[in-house]
């Protein structure tokens, strides 16, 4: 169990560290713990949350319909103590911020929800298949909150360059459909996980580039600040 607790936390550590490393300025350890806390907080929120529509009655969390309102609260809650806590802080001085506060909020999000998994699986089955949940987890739903949050990032990112507001609210959209699309694949179809990895991993790619292209974008506002000798 000690072993599950500790492969809940430091796997989808290797996708945030992944990308923490292509951030050219790195981001303080300390906001950066900051804003993993804040994910771990916004899981809480949304289960909270979830938890009351359920209990009322307002819809099946196991139709269509359920799977996208708890698709679209996690996200919700993912970027809503972000946005309160460490945009307004001076720290946040680089549109590509946008995307690595929102990925280390994705990461406390998907330890709270490995630890729920580890605990249900541990008393359901044991230690052993707790192990391969959370292999497992890594693959797919570790990824996902991670490039869902990270997507929600960029379109803040896109928010404060243009002052252009679509985008931002697009891309929040597009990070609920591909959390939506996740959870209905991997719970209703069967070999879901085979169906999910390849979608999963062209969004991968795409985070990558806009990171670089936001990186680029900034180096060359900076560079044309400089004074010329």
């Amino acid at each position: 169990m000690i072993l599950s607790f500790l492969l809940s936390f430091f796997l989808p550590l290797i996708w945030f560290y992944y990308f923490y490393k292509k951030d050219c300025h790195p981001e303080p350890i300390l906001y950066l713990m900051f804003a993993l806390f804040l994910g771990i907080v916004g899981a809480f929120l949304s289960y909270f949350v979830e938890g009351i529509l359920i209990n009322y009655g307002f819809f099946d969390s196991k139709s269509a319909l359920g799977f996208l309102i708890f698709s679209f609260i996690e996200e919700f809650f993912k970027f809503l103590p972000i946005f309160l806590l460490i945009f307004p802080l001076k720290v946040f001085d680089e549109p590509v911020d946008a995307m690595i506060y929102m990925m280390a909020s994705g990461f406390g999000f998907a330890f709270i929800e490995n630890l729920g998994y580890i605990l249900k699986t541990y008393l359901e089955h044991g230690d052993l298949d707790t192990n391969l949940v959370l292999i497992l987890r890594f693959l797919s739903p570790n990824l996902l909150h991670i490039l869902a949050s990270a997507i929600i990032g960029f379109g803040y990112a896109y928010l404060i360059n243009t002052r252009r507001l679509f985008p931002f609210i697009f891309a929040f959209i597009v990070s609920t459909i591909l959390h939506f699309i996740h959870n209905f694949i991997i719970i209703s179809l069967y070999g879901g996980f085979l169906l999910i990895l390849p979608i999963l991993w062209t969004i991968f790619t795409i985070v990558l580039s806009e990171i670089h292209l936001l990186e680029t974008k900034h180096e060359r506002r900076i560079s044309t600040l400089k004074p010329h000798v």
